[in-house]
């Protein structure tokens, strides 16, 4: 048996171990076109700060082709899938496959700019995109950094630059930071961690060029605003790489379209992680959930499906937590229907109920209960009666097991 998986992600690495937790002997290839071992994209904001970091990011070891007895492919690029012959073409080669995992991730979606090819112009995903940064800003002058994108990408590369000492601005289409994460009134709310850390913000804004010869020195933006800038880092969301199923028979949508057990619609391949639509716990709605832990579950199951061990995926939450500048920001769920709120000494509480029920709920500055309401999201446990206090220091979820213990 010979397993292929195509990436070297969360969701690939996930699936590898669950594979190899059944299976010690049959053949598994892993396919990248980065030439590096498996490492953290989450851990990549700290190397900013230090070159020491950088081996910390390698969250398996860089042995781990070794450990897991695993033959690399690595440096090459997928070019496309012949599902009737069981061969992925990688350059100008094929590798053959009996089972196959695809879990190529996402690719940063950079917006029409002018004249985005001078140096000192990067996006922040990849290794090799942190390498490229890091060596610019140890090599040249740089005292101003403009960041397109105030998503989690956005904000951590502009946390390691100002920890650096430069001076950084942020420009975001939308109306609000982490647009995908918060509401416009929680946004407001997070936007003074930014402040108080001396980050400009330009909102409902974005780059139309970039200035200079061949090396930045500055962006123009819609506004007609010209801001200096030494470096442009691009963080403008990531959408799933789709490109290289064009022609292979496997269907997609916002990501590729597969079943509770992470199967395609072409039998012996799965797919999980970025590249991998699946179900909106929340919602219930199929979309593309971009986020480290979902593509970790989601390798895990495709993995143990893979070798015989039928294993359903329940669905991916969509809650989020990023610290900025220290300060820890959750977000889950929906944030449609009855608004509470708790706002006390910079720590920001908000919560969506519908149908008596949590739909979703936003921290700022706090995790207190976040497992709590997450646990009371998932199961619909009805809410209503607690709403005068759920946000509050009062609130025990000690009593809502008691209340349910006694009905039961």
């Amino acid at each position: 048996m010979r397993f292929v998986i195509i990436g070297t992600g969360g969701a690939g690495v996930s699936g590898v171990e669950a594979i190899r937790e059944h299976d010690q002997e049959s053949e598994i290839i892993m396919i990248s076109k980065e030439d590096v071992p498996p490492y953290s994209a989450c851990l990549l904001c700290h190397y900013i700060l230090e070159e020491d970091e950088r081996d910390t990011i390698f969250w398996k070891g860089k042995d781990f082709f070794d450990q897991m007895n695993i033959t690399p492919i690595l440096g090459k690029e997928v070019k496309s899938i012949q599902p009737e012959n069981k061969k992925v073409l990688v350059d100008s080669e094929s590798v053959d496959y009996d089972k196959l995992l695809i879990a190529a991730g996402g690719y940063v979606d950079v917006p029409p700019i002018k004249k985005l090819d001078k140096n000192g112009v990067f996006t922040f995903k990849t290794l090799s995109n942190t390498d490229n940064i890091y060596n610019w800003v140890k090599t040249q002058k740089i005292e101003n950094a403009v960041v397109l994108g105030a998503g989690f990408i956005g904000l951590d590369a502009a946390e390691g630059l100002k920890k650096k000492n430069i001076n950084v601005t942020i420009v975001e289409a939308l109306d609000r930071i982490l647009p995908r994460m918060l509401d416009k009134e929680m946004g407001n709310m997070a936007k003074e961690i930014l402040g108080k850390n001396d980050i400009n913000l330009f909102l409902e804004n974005n780059i139309t060029e970039i200035l200079g010869k061949k090396k930045v020195k500055g962006v123009k933006l819609t506004d007609g605003t010209v801001l200096d800038a030494d470096i442009v880092i691009i963080a403008t969301g990531v959408k799933p790489n789709l490109e290289f199923l064009r022609d292979s028979g496997i269907r997609t949508n916002s990501g590729v379209i597969v079943n509770e057990y992470l199967e395609t619609n072409v039998p012996n391949i799965y797919a999980a992680g970025d590249v991998a639509e699946s179900t909106n716990i929340s919602t219930e709605n199929r979309e593309s959930i971009l986020l480290w832990s979902n593509a970790l579950v989601q390798g895990t199951v495709a993995g143990y499906n893979m070798v015989g061990k039928k294993t359903k995926y329940e669905g991916s939450a969509i809650q989020t937590l990023i610290k900025v500048f220290g300060i820890p920001i959750i977000s889950d769920g929906v944030y449609e229907g009855e608004e509470l709120k708790f706002f006390e000494d910079s720590i920001y509480k908000k919560m969506y109920l519908k149908n008596s029920t949590i739909n979703g709920y936003m921290l700022i500055n706090t995790m207190q209960n976040a497992g709590v309401y997450h646990s009371l999201m998932i199961s619909k446990r009805e809410v209503s009666k607690y709403k005068k206090f759920i946000l509050t220091n009062k609130f025990n979820i000690g009593k809502i097991i008691m209340e349910a213990a006694l009905v039961s």
